[in-house]
């Protein structure tokens, strides 16, 4: 089999103009040899095409039973791998600019075509289209590869739900069954060792939901539904129960906005437990507030706390980093990281302002 061999479309029903491109075809460098195959209207090239793969079509838009980017249209449709170069009256510039952008590859115009412009043009063609099809496998296989990851990652997520969780648990029972069976033999110390064993259990089972809750961002979707602001946030207020020194007020009117209600609930329970968590002022006061944009929401979260130095911005929306030790304040530095997944997931951004 010759792999020069090029099997060509030719789309011409003027008997002159048909011979006059299979000779110029044949003319053509002797790196390329075609096997050409010859059509007179839409109707016998369309059933042809249906039958038949080819490597490139060489068409005249003008055909009795059809007339100008309405052929290159249907034929582009019914075989829209294959290169297309069409063939113009002189002077149909516009016909030309409208060919491109409805799939063909090349225009040629007649009285112009020369052997060199015919070869050069069918030669790039072919080598565009087999750039393409690289470009398709190559992004087929990264696609590929992205459901292996997803699945390696879900099969991951099982792993750490399961056989992380199960230890932990265990951990957790032997420690408090030492409490409640030898809390008359142990000393202060000891108990409060046994205090800080129960905590880090309940940190790592809180690290371990907060890995999961992240890895299922984006993969796990709820349907859409309307939410109205000022009903969820004073639900997620009344569930937070802040201290009486601590007042969360909702500035203005809040919009209704279109989303999943999981992933709203969650970013503003994470945002408004955070500011209550590292409150510092003896009166603290909380405020919600929207501003409507040109073509978006924006929402803000501001507190009277002892706020986050700039150098600071960036490094609380990285995963498992806090601002302060742990053990001051019980934080997986997973938090933030979820809300800003979240919202990047729905195009938007997240930042902070001193």
């Amino acid at each position: 089999m010759n792999e020069n061999l090029i099997n060509l479309l030719l789309v011409e029903d003027d008997p002159f103009d048909r011979n006059f491109l299979k000779q110029a075809l044949s003319d053509c460098s002797k790196s390329m040899i075609f096997d050409i195959e010859t059509t007179q209207n839409l109707s016998e090239t369309l059933e042809c095409l249906s039958s038949t793969d080819f490597d490139i079509i060489l068409l005249d838009m003008e055909l009795p039973d059809s007339s100008g980017i309405d052929t290159l249209v249907k034929i582009h449709s019914k075989s829209q791998h294959t290169p297309v170069l069409v063939i113009i009256e002189p002077l149909e510039e516009k016909t030309a600019v409208d060919a491109i952008k409805n799939g063909a590859d090349d225009y040629l115009i007649k009285g112009k075509i020369f052997r060199d412009v015919l070869g050069r043009s069918i030669y790039y063609a072919l080598e565009r289209r087999k750039e393409q099809d690289r470009a398709e496998k190559k992004l087929a296989k990264l696609i590929e590869d992205l459901k292996s990851t997803n699945k390696e990652l879900k099969d991951f997520a099982y792993v750490v739900s399961h056989d992380l969780k199960a230890p932990l648990r265990a951990i957790k029972t032997l420690a408090d069954w030492l409490v409640t069976d030898y809390t008359d033999k142990l000393d202060q110390d000891g108990k409060e060792q046994i205090d800080l064993l129960i905590s880090r259990v309940d940190r790592m089972h809180k690290l371990i939901d907060g890995v999961l809750q992240y890895s299922r961002i984006g993969r796990k979707k709820d349907t859409p539904v309307y939410i109205d602001l000022n009903d969820l946030i004073p639900q997620i207020i009344e569930t937070l129960a802040p201290p009486n020194n601590i007042k969360i007020e909702i500035k203005n009117n809040l919009p209704t906005i279109f989303a999943e209600k999981s992933g709203i609930l969650r970013i503003f329970q994470n945002l408004l437990s955070n500011a209550v968590k590292y409150m510092d002022k003896p009166n603290g006061q909380i405020e919600v507030a929207s501003f409507e944009q040109q073509d978006y929401w924006k929402f803000a979260v501001t507190d009277n706390g002892h706020g986050i130095e700039p150098k600071n911005f960036e490094k609380i929306f990285q995963i498992f980093q806090t601002l302060t030790p742990k053990d001051q304040n019980e934080s997986t530095g997973v938090g933030l990281t979820i809300v800003k997944k979240i919202i990047e997931t729905y195009g938007g951004r997240i930042w902070v302002e001193a």
